[in-house]
């Protein structure tokens, strides 16, 4: 099952979140108190591996008591099914044939409700169904009955045949059954010389009664409903207040669990242990015995298990684990690999912690699996320095390769603004609670700088260490190319050069300016511009007042064979102009916008679009919002779903970009 969407209701500073689409990762961005928290924990509680119910006196929205109601929605989710799990679920009855997902809500009272697309299956079996299914179980009887008991039973089976049939089958069935086990206890003769021989035969007949009873309860729909929860993913959370402890006294753990009463830190040692197979109770006991030889042994076969088992499971970071006890104390020890010393995990670093601890939860509420899991990190990498973020990014992108992931941040160095498509915002707006968003224009300022300084971090990053840049105009050129880079990748091709620094200038009039600083820091500067007015003039600023080589400026219309041309233009003008309609399709008020045939081949595709905004006065018109609109579309397809055209021109780009990296070398 894969989440496709969700949404989140009455929990906390939420009334009503929005629906937030998922593919593989989505980050969500806000300040804190924005909502992103409490987004995060009410996904968790909707399927988490252990039961935590929805607390509606703690988690109720504030103000709004009259309305308060274990009936009312926390969580909305949609998922659809793999091609294995819709042959399972067909399998099931003909009434399942067709459903390629399901939508599931959870509300406050724990109880979930189900809706299968493009339908549901059946609520209840066909009589002729319940009729066979009663036929074939119940006659004949098991064996052992006397010939009297039989031909008692046998008669009030061919009635309770006919009465099914007559009364609509699976509700009449479940009424009369149960009845049915008394009547059989008369069919036994009092006098004759058999009758024990049939009442010790009778439990074995009700219990063939019981399950025919739970058969027909199970309808299709339930049936389906059972498999949809057996395979339906774990939602796993983290944040910084689940870090694992390595060090407790097992006499107060062990004290503090009979009582229910674990402490966040002490569950993290009853998951470490219950992973390495210690039993708590086992090793209290043995903390007051005399054998220490015997626990050592012990101790040093738990660390190999826990070892081994991590090293299998998960191949991205290895970690050595080592445990020692002295009588009721229990200390963990634990390191990299290729780290120097074991160390008590409590005193490793705080990033070395977040990373342990997560994949020690991943591994255990996953069952040791590491898939089929949405996983909620909340605020990771606060812990880390910058590049260590960046490192982290890395990471998650492998634990989404067999799970799906979320994550918040207000951090710059967490945001992939290659991923745009996956990027939210969580803003809190008077009277109407929290929202998670995708319209970042209108954020507040706290989530819009996290939004700018990703964008601006490629630039300070070449400022300082970058030895390969391309300066491009705007953030727009930015996202195009890279996620044409990524697909191409993606595909097995040649993407971008790795060690080439793309930075946005913010204009075809500020791309000699940026391109000027950076040369003055002596690193190697080349720059991309439209084959457009505005490019050709940057073009003559940058050539001819010495700042550049003209082998260092790729113009996109040279590089594709035509002028005037301008990034946009390569996706033709049909697919450009219905992502403009798309895009502003409540300023056109449902009249399409057309262009005027006559500067086709004279005016690059913006160029004339801003022309025809001027006619029908529809004010500025703003590129990035159709760059925004084909950049999430282009991030759920493949480089092979693309229009071919287009595809082969961006292959010129980049080829002519990497040119220059390659004369550099």
């Amino acid at each position: 099952m894969k989440l496709t969407s969700c949404r989140v209701q009455n929990y906390r500073s939420i009334l009503d979140s929005g629906w937030v689409e998922l593919d593989d990762i989505a980050v969500i961005v806000g300040k804190n108190e924005s909502g992103k928290t409490s987004f995060l924990k009410a996904l968790w509680k909707f399927n988490p591996f252990h039961p935590a119910a929805y607390n509606i006196d703690r988690e109720w929205p504030s103000g709004r008591r009259k309305e308060k109601s274990r009936d009312k929605l926390v969580v909305e989710t949609k998922f659809s099914f793999t091609e294995a799990e819709i042959k399972d679920i067909e399998a099931i009855h003909d009434s399942a044939k067709g459903i390629v997902g399901v939508e599931i809500s959870r509300n406050y009272a724990g109880n979930y409700s189900h809706q299968f697309v493009p339908k549901n299956p059946n609520t209840e079996h066909s009589v002729e169904w319940v009729v066979d299914l009663l036929a074939d179980r119940l006659m004949p009887p098991p064996d052992g009955f006397t010939e009297h008991f039989i031909s008692l039973y046998s008669a009030r089976i061919d009635e309770l045949l006919a009465e099914v049939r007559s009364n609509g089958g699976s509700a009449y069935a479940q009424e009369k059954l149960p009845e049915l086990t008394g009547q059989c206890s008369a069919f036994i003769h009092p006098q004759a010389p058999h009758q024990q021989q049939d009442e010790n035969n009778i439990p074995s007949l009700n219990a063939v009664i019981s399950k025919l009873v739970e058969q027909i309860e199970a309808t299709p729909l339930l049936q389906v409903v059972d498999l949809v929860h057996r395979v339906m993913p774990t939602f796993v959370y983290m944040d910084d207040h689940r870090t694992f402890v390595g060090s407790a006294q097992l006499d107060e753990v062990l004290k503090h669990k009979q009582a229910g009463k674990l402490s966040a830190e002490e569950e993290t040692i009853n998951v470490i242990m219950d992973m390495a197979g210690l039993v708590i109770e086992d090793e209290v006991r043995k903390g007051a015995e005399e054998d220490k030889e015997q626990r050592m042994l012990d101790m040093n076969d738990a660390s190999q298990t826990l070892t081994t088992l991590i090293a299998v499971r998960w191949s991205q970071r290895r970690y050595e684990v080592m445990f020692r006890a002295d009588g009721q104390h229990f200390i963990t020890f634990v390191k990299d690999l290729n780290g120097k010393g074991l160390v008590p995990l409590e005193d490793r670093s705080k990033g070395f912690q977040w990373f342990f601890s997560f994949d020690m939860r991943l591994m255990y509420e996953t069952k040791g699996q590491f898939s089929n899991a949405i996983i909620l990190l909340d605020e990771p990498g606060l812990h880390l320095h910058a590049a260590a973020q960046r490192d982290l990014l890395e990471r998650m992108k492998a634990y989404s390769k067999d799970n799906q992931l979320i994550y918040s941040t207000h951090l710059p160095f967490m945001i992939d603004m290659r991923r745009l498509d996956n990027i939210y915002v969580a803003e809190e707006f008077p009277n109407e609670g929290s929202k998670v968003h995708k319209n970042w224009a209108t954020a507040d300022k706290d989530a819009r700088f996290t939004l700018q300084a990703a964008l601006g971090l490629s630039w300070s990053h070449s400022l300082f260490v970058g030895q390969y840049n391309l300066v491009v105009e705007g953030v727009d050129d930015y996202w195009l190319l890279t996620v044409f880079s990524t697909m191409f990748e993606e595909a097995g091709q040649c993407g971008i050069d790795p060690q080439l620094v793309v930075t946005p200038a913010g204009g075809a009039s500020k791309v000699a300016y940026v391109g000027t600083i950076l040369k003055g820091q002596d690193l190697n500067v080349a720059v991309l511009l439209d084959s457009d007015s505005a490019g050709q003039q940057a073009f003559e600023q940058l050539v001819h007042q010495w700042i550049l080589q003209d082998k260092l400026v790729v113009m996109v219309g040279d590089a594709v064979g035509a002028t005037p041309c301008a990034l946009e233009d390569l996706f033709g003008e049909a697919y450009y102009l219905a992502k403009v309609n798309e895009a502003y399709a409540k300023e056109l008020e449902k009249k399409p916008l057309i262009l005027n045939p006559k500067t086709l081949g004279k005016k690059s595709i913006v160029d004339r679009v801003e022309d025809a905004f001027g006619e029908r006065g529809l004010g500025e018109y703003n590129k990035g919002r159709i760059a925004k609109l084909i950049m999430t579309e282009l991030g759920k397809k493949t480089l092979g779903e693309c229009d071919a055209d287009t595809v082969a021109k961006f292959r010129k780009i980049i080829d002519a970009i990497n040119s220059v990296v390659v004369a550099w070398k």
